[in-house]
């Protein structure tokens, strides 16, 4: 873009500041930065209280990028399984899913992840890039405008492909611009375990809740399928979480995916609750998404294993829900889109686009 200056993943108040030296009155700037900031405004013809030749003299200096929908999958449960095309060809995905007039968007943080998680398919793909605050701002401007005037009350979670605590360079500025918009306690942030994250979200003025993705009750078999675990050990991660700051009402979400025969025994979920004891917190219980190609070895409990283990986290005085992936028949479990051979090919062939 050269000396085009990026205006969508900023604050209003970082638009107007930005805008401010090429206006003739100061009010203009607060327009344009409600337009992009409040209104979603795609580009400067949409600013119609604007005068004209302000907003061809904008367009020469400004952009407002919008990722460009490649593909939507609509699934049968009622979620949007979304690729989106960023300027230099990578492709990311996002999903929406709708209960009446609520909507809970699922982000990307990068496209790839370097993580390595073996019953991921983001991870399977392998590395990617960091996206900047501009392409997370605008998946949830995209899914936005594709779904209002439905919906009146979005929440976020990222849990799309990436692990978002390794980019927390973009997404600290994504996350301010987006809880203007979105209340924090509606914008959930996941991860693998990366300390050095946890500890910077920790310390943000403003804080989304935290979600761990967990996985397993001991640091030996969490390794074996996050190999993240020998970098940040599991003892580490839990006195970060107990050490992390949390608002009045607010709880930790920890994720755990149930692989048959690895992870899904009562006594698993007995472990489990000795381990998160005393942490005001939440377990969302989540059946592996098979997938013959990217993890032919993996596969997901019987319905009985699967309510065992969430009655004794319940009996152990935990709250659960389980959550059989959504979407999984337009396999919209995070980073199973873009892996699919019949669907999606991988982002590296994308970039002819």
């Amino acid at each position: 873009m050269g000396h085009h200056l990026e205006l969508v993943g900023r604050t209003a108040a970082e638009i107007a500041a930005l805008v401010a030296p090429h206006v003739d009155r100061p009010f203009r700037a607060r327009q344009v930065a409600g337009w992009i900031a409040e209104r979603n405004a795609a580009g400067f013809a949409e600013m119609t209280d604007l005068p004209l030749a302000l907003r061809a003299d904008l367009a020469e200096r400004f952009t407002i990028t919008e990722p460009a929908t490649l593909q939507v999958v609509p699934s049968l449960d009622g979620s949007m399984k979304y690729l989106l095309g960023l300027a230099d060809g990578v492709a990311v995905e996002c999903v929406a899913m709708r209960e009446g007039a609520k909507a809970t968007f699922c982000l990307s943080s990068q496209a790839g992840c370097a993580v390595g998680c073996t019953f991921c398919v983001t991870g399977a793909l392998g590395a990617g890039r960091n996206l900047r605050p501009a392409e997370i701002v605008g998946q949830y401007r995209r899914l936005l405008r594709d779904l209002e005037p439905d919906v009146e009350r979005v929440n976020l979670v990222f849990m799309g492909m990436g692990e978002p605590l390794l980019n927390t360079a973009n997404l600290g500025p994504a996350l301010a611009a987006l809880m203007e918009r979105v209340s924090p306690k509606r914008v959930t942030v996941s991860t693998a375990g990366i300390l050095p994250g946890i500890r910077w979200l920790a310390g943000l003025e403003r804080r989304p809740k935290l979600a761990i993705s967990l996985n397993a009750p001991d640091q030996e078999r969490r390794q074996q399928i996050m190999p993240i675990t020998r970098r940040y050990p599991l003892a580490d991660l839990m006195a970060a979480v107990r050490a992390f700051p949390l608002e009045r009402g607010r709880r930790i979400t920890f994720e755990y995916v149930l692989i048959r025969g690895f992870n899904d025994a009562a006594a698993d979920a007995a472990a489990i609750a000795r381990l998160i004891r005393g942490i005001p917190a939440k377990v969302n219980v989540i059946p592996l998404n098979e997938d013959a190609e990217h993890f032919p070895g993996l596969r997901r409990p019987e319905a009985e294993a699967v309510d065992l283990f969430a009655v004794t986290l319940r009996d152990a005085g935990l709250t659960v829900t389980v959550r059989w992936s959504r979407g999984a028949d337009v396999a919209a479990a995070c980073g199973q889109l873009r892996g699919r051979a019949g669907g999606f090919a991988p982002a590296s062939t994308q970039s002819g686009r």
